[in-house]
């Protein structure tokens, strides 16, 4: 079975190939180790445990697998990278909601704190709370996405992918199983591209 191509040992997970599932474990289980390893310390200061941590991990190996789309330019390794990546910051997220609620809850918004001369509500009100500025900042953040995907070649669009979600090119580089170099032209060509619509 190791000598199956991926998309047909995807189609085979999804229908079920136990055998399939762990062929395209052993053969991409690292990436699971450097979200790990590149989250460890968030983990720690959460109190967050590892295995834990690593048992969500794997769970997002396990969706990449089920819902790989086939027909779109990303590659295996770069869905499983993002799935994996995503499951453990929003398990970490909530990590960090549980720890910092009690915290939040204890000051009152409508408290002179400190001595000051006005409520807390109105030091950390802001415009960013506006529901308009809200919508107009997402469509400026979706209209900006739409123009860097029309910009960049499949192999750009990957690298950038990994790139805004905070791997670093050595990462990139074991993930895409792309020499160092090459990810380095790569990223110098894509800022380039996007530096002329900004």
């Amino acid at each position: 079975m190791n000598e199956y191509p991926d998309n047909e040992l995807v189609n085979l997970v999804c229908e079920n190939s136990e055998e399939a599932n762990d062929v395209l474990y052993d053969k991409y289980n690292y990436i699971i180790d450097i979200i790990i390893n590149k989250y460890k310390r968030g983990a720690y200061y959460l109190s967050v445990d590892i295995n834990e941590l690593t048992q969500e991990a794997r769970l997002g190996f396990s969706d990449a697998l089920v819902s790989f789309n086939q027909d779109k330019s990303t590659t295996l390794p770069t869905f499983i990278t993002l799935c994996v990546e995503r499951r453990v910051r929003n398990y970490l997220r909530q990590a960090d909601t549980l720890k910092h609620r009690l915290l939040r809850s204890a000051f009152s918004l409508d408290d002179n704190m400190f001595g000051a001369d006005s409520p807390l509500e109105n030091k950390i009100g802001s415009s960013a709370n506006d529901p308009q500025v809200k919508i107009q900042e997402e469509e400026d953040v979706i209209n900006l996405k739409k123009q860097i995907d029309a910009l960049l070649s499949p192999a750009e669009k990957e690298i950038y992918e990994l790139l805004i979600n905070d791997f670093s090119y050595e990462d990139i580089s074991s993930i895409l199983n792309r020499d160092i170099k090459y990810v380095y032209n790569t990223v110098s060509r894509i800022r380039v591209k996007i530096r002329k619509i900004l």
